[in-house]
């Protein structure tokens, strides 16, 4: 194969802006959508909601124009969450980040497999009770591996899988907003809207204050938002790299908007009692009723199953993106992590990955409540690696000669963005409490021993004194993770 047929090869093998809007899209979407009017229901009523994705469009549009900005005055630095923090804060905080997202999005993929074979238990009833019962390991297992076997064909293949069902997705969620907006009734919708009183025939409790009820939906929409920096992840794979800010904020759009529909006009045709009420997926039995037929359920239920089916390869291939960037640029995980296909495919890194992804799934056998705890747990883990984009942005826009020739974006706009998306995300970590912060710090911990294996590997120095220092912390915080797991 001569120079030219390889570049050819190479060419074929990236993502046009269409299909990284696409992977934006699947990564935020995955199944969050079906079950929207539920999860927002169990924790807000109707004014709380609305001012939830006010606030929310604010603060995630803050965390995707930072990612957006440093994509712009940093082009270079592909594979963006790990090189933000190795660049920025040394080696170990590079690997901290890398390793944080790639078990963290392994957890997410681990959620979206017991969530299918939840699904299909409405096509064999019975047969996967929960999702996480025996049939469904072994159903979610070999699913798992089919669609690891689909990105290892490479990137070029795999888009097309991922733009064709992300279209089925959408189709049917406006389907489904048709359906909600002919049935709209606004008494319905501003009937206790504050949620602050009882109503039994409508199934409303009291839920707290506003604010209250604002704090609980933090950890649902850090849920749905997490892929917001999806294109970023994938740069290296862009044909156009220039494309990819832009793929993300049109992302981002898509998502807030589908989203702000979704949950707010369900709260004109139920009450937030009666939604909080519904089986999962929520929106197929909205369907089933407001169509009277169980067809509303079924189409519901196909398109659940392409919309995961779609995030499940984008958080694959983004997952095993950054560890082989880590691994073949510097030295942070090791050495077998750099291998990549001849299709251009990182392919011991997305073993690795759904090697991760099987264990998880059999530890989520021995949980009643697998689901709920796999998206609290990635939830969680999330957090981290954003800080560390944030402060580095903020760390370069002090610094004059730092951005690229050309940026659109000046240091002054970049600090003012970086330091309220900084705050967003610190307040989405309290939302989800110490503990489970502490919980997520077990994964960090259990890295540790990767990074001393890789530097070793690599005969590069292990830690700095800082770096010692945070490894420390990671550990004594890990420590009492475990002891508020056993508690």
């Amino acid at each position: 194969m001569d120079d030219a047929e390889r570049a050819k090869k190479a060419e074929a093998g990236k993502m046009g802006f269409v299909g990284l809007v696409a992977l934006c899209v699947s990564a935020m979407v995955g199944s969050g959508v079906f079950d929207l009017p539920k999860n927002m229901s169990q924790v807000a009523g109707v004014n709380a909601q609305l001012i939830a994705w006010i606030t929310t469009a604010i603060g995630i549009w803050f965390i995707a124009e930072t990612f957006v900005i440093l994509s712009d005055v940093k082009p270079d630095l592909q594979a963006g969450l790990y090189k933000y923090g190795e660049v920025g804060f040394g080696p170990f905080t590079g690997f901290f980040t890398a390793w944080g997202y790639f078990v963290c999005e392994c957890a997410a993929n681990a959620a979206y497999a017991v969530l299918t074979m939840s699904t299909l238990d409405y096509f064999f009833p019975g047969t996967f009770t929960g999702g996480n019962n025996w049939p469904s390991v072994i159903g979610a297992s070999i699913i798992t591996w089919l669609l690891t076997a689909l990105v290892l064909r490479g990137v070029e293949v795999s888009s097309t899988v991922q733009k064709f069902a992300t279209a089925i997705m959408l189709a049917v969620v406006v389907a489904f907003l048709v359906t909600v907006i002919s049935h709209f009734n606004l008494n319905t919708f501003t009937t206790n809207a504050n949620a602050s009183q009882a109503i039994p025939s409508r199934g409303d409790k009291p839920m707290g204050s506003v604010m209250h009820q604002l704090m609980g939906t933090m950890m649902v929409t850090l849920w749905l938002f997490g892929g917001v920096e999806g294109a970023v992840v994938m740069s290296g794979k862009a044909r156009n790299p220039k494309q990819v800010p832009k793929a993300t904020i049109t992302g981002f759009i898509i998502c807030i908007v589908m989203y702000t529909l979704v949950g707010m006009l369900s709260l004109g045709v139920y009450s937030y009692g009666q939604l909080a009420h519904l089986t999962s997926p929520s929106t197929a039995y909205i369907l089933t009723d407001l169509w009277h037929s169980t067809i509303g359920r079924d189409v519901i239920t196909v398109a659940l199953l392409f919309a995961v089916f779609s995030s499940w390869i984008s958080w694959i291939q983004m997952l095993a993106e950054l560890p082989q960037h880590a691994a073949s640029e510097d030295g942070a995980f090791p050495r077998a992590f750099a291998h990549v296909s001849k299709r251009n495919v990182p392919d011991f890194s997305v073993i690795m990955a759904t090697l991760v992804i099987q264990v998880i799934i059999i530890i989520a056998h021995f949980d009643l409540n697998a689901y709920q705890m796999l998206l609290t747990v990635v939830g969680t883990m999330t957090v981290p690696p954003y800080l560390i984009s944030e402060m580095y942005l903020i760390k370069i826009s002090r610094k004059d000669g730092e951005f690229a020739k050309g940026a659109k974006h000046s240091p002054r706009k970049a600090m003012i963005i970086a330091v309220l998306a900084l705050a967003y995300t610190l307040i989405m970590g309290v939302s989800a409490g110490i503990k489970y912060t502490a919980i997520a710090f077990i994964a960090y911990a259990i890295g540790i021993p990767f990074y001393t294996w890789a530097r070793k590997q690599y005969n590069k120095p292990m830690f700095t004194k800082g770096e010692a220092v945070f490894a420390i912390i990671i550990v004594a915080v890990a420590v009492y993770g475990i002891y508020a797991l056993m508690a």
